[in-house]
């Protein structure tokens, strides 16, 4: 009997020792590659995984690889291979803006001074930035001239300007001739002329940062061509005590050049701009002699991009 036992354990043992050299072998762990494309390079990573699990990244993101391994030299030379043919996209530039201006206004004589004498005189504005203003919008487009960076800029714009007047002569005409008169009485509190004007700019811009123009440091300048919308207007407020006040409004071509030519520079970081607008043409019309005031009108002020 005791023979029979032993037998049987020594064949239970056998049959056992010959499964296990039978069963399949553990699965190999796969090899999972990771490609990014970061600041104009291929970024490569080869991470090892097990097979039907799902294997987490450490916090910081990094994993434990075998870089000398004969495997991942040989992966990795076929992957530079397979990616020398391609061309990542390029992020593309912002063409179009929608600049905003508001300004301070004033003229200037010929010889660019803004003290106005002789029959410019009449003509001073007070330069407080709540006094004479002007503002105005402008659908903004580049086109890119050198490296992106260098790029040429138009568009069309609009120009509304008001100008207060130190004096209290009213602007007239009599044919060709612009001169000023007396006021109404004695308490007229505010003198203004008001024109405005459809602009067309052509301007050379420099970007340093075309990619991200949130970051980037602007410059841009050239001319720009402008025509006037309707009429000059003239206006002026006279204080009749008690807290009443009137208003008497002159409206017409008054003698006032239907066109102007400009120079435009711009220059800042980011979505904010400083700018400054010099006519080169005068604001009234200068002919058959007549000595007509020969200011043109100059802005200066904060453009925002949006």
């Amino acid at each position: 009997m005791k023979r029979i036992l032993l037998s049987a354990t020594v064949l239970i043992l056998g049959m056992g020792s010959v499964w296990a050299q039978d069963a399949p072998a553990a699965p190999e762990s796969k090899k999972k590659m990771v490609i990014k494309y970061i600041d104009g390079k291929w970024d490569t990573t080869y991470v090892d995984s097990q097979a039907g699990s799902k294997k987490e990244a450490p916090a910081d993101g990094s994993f434990d690889l075998d870089i000398n391994s004969e495997d991942f030299r040989a992966d990795m030379r076929d992957l530079k291979k397979e990616l020398k043919e391609v061309k990542p996209k390029k992020k593309k530039v912002e063409k179009s803006h929608f600049l905003v201006d508001i300004g301070a206004n004033s003229f200037m004589n010929a010889g660019g001074n803004l003290n106005l004498t002789g029959v410019d005189r009449p003509l001073r504005t007070e330069n407080a930035f709540n006094r004479s203003l002007g503002w105005g919008f402008t659908f903004s487009r580049s086109e890119n001239l050198v490296a992106q960076k260098l790029r040429l800029q138009y568009g069309l714009g609009f120009e509304f300007n008001s100008y207060r007047l130190r004096e209290n002569g009213i602007l007239g005409t009599n044919g060709d001739t612009v001169f000023f008169n007396a006021p109404m009485n004695a308490n007229l509190t505010r003198n203004t002329l008001h024109v405005n004007w459809i602009n067309v700019p052509v301007m050379l811009q420099f970007m340093s940062n075309p990619y991200r123009q949130s970051r980037s440091f602007n410059l841009a300048a050239g001319a720009e061509i402008g025509v006037r919308i309707g009429n000059m207007r003239s206006t002026q407020r006279y204080d009749l005590g008690n807290d009443v006040f009137t208003e008497v409004n002159t409206s017409g071509p008054l003698n006032a050049m239907p066109f102007k030519a400009s120079l435009v520079a711009r220059a800042g970081y980011g979505d904010v701009d400083v700018f400054v607008r010099y006519g080169l043409t005068d604001l009234f019309r200068q002919e058959n002699g007549v000595a007509n005031p020969t200011v043109r009108p100059v802005m200066a002020g904060v453009s925002f991009r949006l």
